[in-house]
């Protein structure tokens, strides 16, 4: 018997106290589905009064025909009318302010849930005052009318007040239970109704909790759907070039190419020798005219290719040939100068040449930019431009086109789709860079690279945990050249494998020279996406461990965010779990900076990520918000933090407050050929 008490009891409290909508949510969502219900609310507030005052005026009017009014009813209609309107004013502010902003924050969020929750419990204790002191006092007939209209307002709420769980409780309770004692105490008692009447109360919290429940489960539904939708939008948008869905055989060519010599035969467009014939023989023909020629190179063409198959690629240059053509008449000339690369050559007075440019690529770029549908597929095509500018004394167009072309390649490194004109300073970075690349092949062989390493502090014990690795070049030719000059052109290329191996070697044979087999810190060595991406990474990890004798849980391999990347995520998260089946531990290095990784941080399995040195060093409203998340997000990964570029103790005391696990950076030490000889951190925090 005791045990039916017990669970009788425990389903009563759960049926009327708990929300009962069975829905998790994260905290990101639940705040989503808080915001709305708050909305929903507020949107049900002009219905809640209205019918309050109504029922309330109803109930007054009934009292008075039956010559029952009191002069406390009076007043109580009185106090009704006042917070009706002191109500519907909020409303009204509530939705002149959301219409200001897309979302409250907490405090902004609270105020406004009081003033709603203030509203309507006010309102439910001048009922529970009318049943109390008035009820009593009141006619069979008149009191049959108080208990039907306090039955309506409660079926009604059940609905109107679903969005707000506790607040909605508080109004049941406070509507219908202060009638079923007053039936039990009255003079007169009247047990029949105030049995119904606590069973009306039961009926009515589990209403207005199943649609609660229903209400939740509905928005979380929506949201979770709204972000699958994003999702797949997303991942559809990445991988649609991709996708080879179509075998499509190249239609025969519509027309016979006039001239083999100077025509493409793809295109119809002029090739490369026609272009140059062209141009000497307009030239002659030109007097005082300048003339621009435009480098046209399209964004992401390969992944077309790739992804959709060759012959889609030829029809698609075929459609934005055409479309090109369509803004050049016999002043000037349009031609495909190889794969997915075109020269327009543009002539004018001098005073009027960079306004026609300007206006030319504005035009083509809308041109090219409209979708193209082909084989059931539409395609979108962007391009990067570059530009040089001539008259008759500059050199041949030969060169011209040159410049243009390191022009529009200075686009595609800095992001693509816009238009460059050409600079003295590209070529002498394209040289520079050639130089690099070829010094670099040698650099290892001959000795020039070495190694550099700055300390990581534990936040809790200020212990240096791990040493990262950096790599430094001194080049005989070229002199010292810095790590983010020559790395891009070394991941360009296969030489990065080559060098992260050595560095890799050289770094576990420094730690144990420092600090001997068992113990000491770790080593930390940067390694991208390329490196990893190369058969067999782990097994060469794991054979270089073997080699040098550094056991696996002292060495930790950091990575960048590029290892979202969607189309590599299955083979890097492989090798990642291959490396910690070995007990090397993986960071994210620059977190924060590339992809949207935060949500992405289940894919993959990892140890720490380093928020980047950007953050840390502008340290504003936005970059501490930043931090933050991440900080949040990664702990609950049951993910360590670690913060780099770490210059003042302004900063520390700051990322401390935050929760960092480990600091690194300029204020503890910089890069150094050997281990960090003087740990005044620790010094300070002692004298403390």
């Amino acid at each position: 018997m005791g045990q039916f008490t017990a669970r009788m009891a425990d389903t009563l409290k759960r049926l009327l106290l708990e929300p009962g909508h069975g829905t998790e949510a994260g905290p990101k969502l639940q705040k989503k589905v808080r915001a709305d219900l708050l909305d929903l609310a507020y949107r049900n507030n002009w219905a809640n009064v209205l019918v309050n005052l109504s029922a309330g005026s109803g109930l007054v009017g009934t009292l008075w025909f039956q010559s029952e009014l009191s002069f406390g009813m009076t007043v109580w209609i009185c106090v009704i009318f006042a917070t009706t309107v002191i109500r519907l004013f909020i409303g009204y502010r509530y939705h002149v302010e959301r219409r200001l902003v897309s979302a409250f924050d907490d405090a902004e969020f609270h105020r406004w849930f009081m003033r709603y929750a203030c509203g309507v419990c006010s309102g439910a204790i001048l009922w529970a005052l009318a049943s109390i002191f008035d009820l009593p006092t009141q006619s069979n007939e008149s009191r049959f009318v108080t208990l039907i209209i306090l039955a309506g307002l409660a079926g009604g709420a059940t609905g109107i007040l679903a969005p707000v769980f506790r607040v909605g409780r508080f109004y049941l309770l406070m509507l219908l239970l202060p009638a079923c004692i007053v039936l039990i105490v009255m003079p007169e008692p009247n047990y029949v109704l105030s049995g119904l009447g606590f069973i009306f109360v039961t009926v009515m919290m589990i209403t207005h909790r199943n649609n609660h429940g229903i209400l939740y489960r509905s928005l979380v539904l929506k949201h979770e759907n709204d972000s699958l939708v994003d999702d797949l939008r997303e991942k559809n948008r990445i991988t649609e070039n991709w996708n080879a869905t179509l075998e499509a055989r190249v239609a025969k060519r519509t027309r016979e190419l006039r001239n083999l010599l100077v025509r493409d035969t793809l295109t119809g467009l002029l090739n490369r020798d026609g272009i140059v014939s062209w141009f000497e023989e307009a030239r002659a023909s030109w007097g005082n005219r300048a003339y621009a020629v435009l480098f046209i190179d399209l964004d992401h063409f390969k992944q077309i290719n790739d992804g959709l198959s060759h012959a889609i690629g030829d029809m698609v240059l075929k459609e934005v040939s055409h479309r090109l053509r369509e803004y050049v008449d016999d002043r000037h000339a349009v031609g495909r100068w190889g794969g997915d690369e075109f020269i327009m050559i543009l002539t004018d007075q001098p005073e009027n040449l960079h306004q026609l440019v300007d206006q030319t690529i504005a035009e083509v770029r809308a041109a090219v930019n409209r979708p193209i549908h082909i084989a059931r597929q539409t395609l979108h095509v962007g391009f990067s431009t570059g530009v040089a500018f001539g008259m008759e004394e500059n050199p041949q167009i030969a060169e011209l086109i040159h410049w243009a072309d390191l022009a529009a390649a200075e686009v595609k490194r800095s992001g693509r789709g816009s238009v460059q004109s050409y600079d003295s300073k590209l070529l002498v970075e394209q040289e520079r860079r050639l130089a690099i690349n070829q010094a670099l092949r040698q650099a290892l062989s001959a000795n020039e690279l070495f190694l550099e390493y700055q300390p990581v502090v534990s936040a809790k014990t200020g212990d240096i945990t791990a040493y990262e690795v950096l790599l430094r070049w001194e080049s005989a030719e070229l002199g010292r050249v810095a790590p983010d000059e020559f790395i891009p052109i070394a991941e360009e290329s296969a030489l990065i494998v080559d060098i992260g191996e050595w560095v890799m070697r050289e770094a576990c044979k420094s730690i144990l020279d420092w600090s001997g087999f068992a113990g000491g810190p770790k080593i930390a060595v940067n390694v991208s996406v390329r490196q990893i991406v190369v058969p067999r990474f782990a097994r060469m990890v794991e054979n270089l461990l073997l080699e040098t004798g550094l056991p696996a849980n002292r060495l930790t391999i950091e990575v960048t965010e590029s290892i979202f990347d969607i189309r590599r995520t299955q083979l890097i998260s492989e090798v990642l779990s291959d490396l910690h089946d070995q007990g090397v531990e993986v960071h994210i290095d620059d977190f924060g900076t590339g992809y949207s990784s935060l949500s992405r941080l289940h894919q993959i399995r990892v140890d720490a990520v380093k928020i980047d040195k950007s953050f840390i060093l502008k340290m504003d409203v936005n970059s501490r918000a930043v931090i933050e998340g991440a900080i949040l997000i990664a702990h609950r990964f049951g993910l360590d933090v670690i913060a780099e570029g770490i210059e003042t103790e302004q900063q520390r005391s700051e990322l401390a407050a935050m929760g960092v696990d480990a600091y690194q950076g300029y204020f503890f030490a910089r890069p150094s050929a050997g281990p960090c000889e003087n740990p005044h951190w620790q010094q300070r925090s002692s004298a403390v």
